[in-house]
């Protein structure tokens, strides 16, 4: 997928103009504040960091996208001292990333890349994330409908048994907290899991 040409071509229908609800639902109800060094992968135009930087004690939020638009697009929107926008690819993270975030947010990153890469993803993650850092997540289990099948273009589904067996079956992460979010974007309701990872 090239997504920097869907930046250009301006067809980006992920990007629906807003932080994801299940996050702002998490930040409002959750006992377990978003605080520290937070970073965001596949970012977009940084609703979700804006979002976090916003509503959480962080001391940095850092948005990375492989696509330079994106980033671009990112960098224009005022996003405060807290929040900065990389180019960046969460398989080849800089040295300065390792073991350095107190929380990854995901949101639309997994569903995107191949499923061939989801196990290099989880070890990314566990990369990236200090001692008892946390991975939180909104995931998208069941995208497809008439037009959009699996085997397709992402975005890819997944299940229950997937996330448990990739993260949890790994060794390298505890499960916190899994539910059904009250609120998604429209078309989405029940077909999202919220799930909160324990780097062990």
């Amino acid at each position: 997928m090239d997504w920097e040409q869907h930046y250009l071509d301006d067809h980006t229908p992920w990007d629906k103009g807003a932080p994801a609800p299940p996050l702002l639902e998490w930040m409002k109800n959750d006992q377990v504040a978003i605080s520290g060094r937070v970073l965001v992968p596949g970012c977009g135009v940084g609703h979700d960091c804006r979002a976090i930087a916003d509503n959480a004690a962080t001391a940095e939020v850092i948005g990375i996208d492989i696509a330079p638009q994106a980033v671009q697009r990112a960098q224009d929107q005022s996003s405060g001292d807290q929040v900065r926008y990389e180019v960046a690819d969460l398989f080849n993270l800089p040295p300065d990333f390792h073991g350095t975030f107190d929380w990854v947010w995901e949101h639309t990153c997994f569903c995107a890349i191949d499923p061939g890469l989801r196990n290099d993803y989880v070890r990314a993650v566990h990369r990236a994330l200090g001692e008892k850092g946390n991975l939180l997540a909104v995931f998208y289990l069941d995208p497809y409908d008439e037009d959009h099948r699996p085997g397709g273009n992402p975005p890819h589904g997944t299940s229950l048994w997937e996330l448990h067996d990739r993260f949890v079956g790994s060794g390298l992460f505890e499960e916190r907290e899994s539910y059904v979010p009250d609120r998604s974007y429209p078309g989405r309701e029940q077909l999202e899991r919220v799930i909160r990872f324990e780097k062990r």
